[in-house]
């Protein structure tokens, strides 16, 4: 726990780096590479080190040396976890970083559920609810990592927003004055809610070069409100000529 909030916190920290030569879009990405490792770590290490742990005890059962004092560290932890996951619901800041932190708690939580099911099951003589109580716990964590790499991997490779994102950039394109049109929308995410757009608008003819890179500068700004960080406006009109 301490090494994933740890890499979590470094990855939001440095995914707000400005942008430099090497990275004209900025850093956002870095929080989704971070996440995503820490996601594989879930599959790679926990869940397949539980699994080498469970199976053989269907067949060789290990008795519990304290199950009593089990089920009070159980719950003591139970009700600790409950602090970051308050703190994290609490908060209105949804970025990748903070959900996979959110993950990895309930998956905390969802643990110590099913241990101390599992511990609770050996002190009532049976011995297979402890590798039982375990294969549940590797499925929640496998699932939730699923989720997460899944996620991450369609922001990495710079996964479109959905059609009512398109609708909502046409919108508040078409409230500067002298848009006419919006065509050719391209979008990608740049990282979490961060969105890198290209856009052609439409203006009347005798819109002169002055007042059509004022349009482009409004249209821009306002864009800022959806979450695009990066944007190109090509101002065109019917004839595909500014005066």
């Amino acid at each position: 726990d301490i090494a994933v909030t740890g890499s979590l916190f470094f990855g939001s920290r440095a995914s707000r780096r400005a942008p430099d030569e090497e990275h004209p879009f900025g850093h956002q990405r870095l929080s989704n590479i971070v996440s995503l490792i820490v996601a594989v770590t879930f599959i790679t290490v926990t869940t397949v080190q539980i699994l080498r742990e469970a199976i053989p005890r269907f067949f060789h059962p290990v008795a519990l040396a304290y199950p009593q004092l089990a089920l009070y560290v159980l719950g003591f932890s139970f009700v600790v976890n409950l602090i970051p996951i308050a703190l994290i619901l609490a908060g209105h800041d949804r970025e990748i970083t903070l959900k996979t932190a959110l993950y990895d708690n309930i998956n905390d939580e969802l643990t110590i559920i099913a241990s101390a099911i599992g511990v609770w099951a050996v002190t009532k003589g049976f011995h297979l609810g402890d590798p039982l109580a375990a294969i549940v716990v590797a499925l929640i964590i496998a699932t939730s990592s699923f989720i997460l790499i899944r996620e991450n991997a369609d922001a990495l490779l710079g996964r479109a927003p959905d059609e009512v994102f398109y609708d909502r950039v046409r919108a508040t394109a078409h409230t500067v004055e002298g848009v006419q049109g919006v065509h050719n929308l391209t979008a990608e995410y740049i990282g979490p809610q961060a969105v890198h757009l290209d856009l052609d608008i439409e203006l009347a003819p005798e819109t002169t070069i002055e007042e059509a890179e004022r349009i482009v500068a409004e249209v821009m700004a306002r864009l800022r409100t959806l979450g695009v960080v990066s944007c190109r406006v090509q101002p065109r009109s019917r004839s595909r000529a500014l005066k």
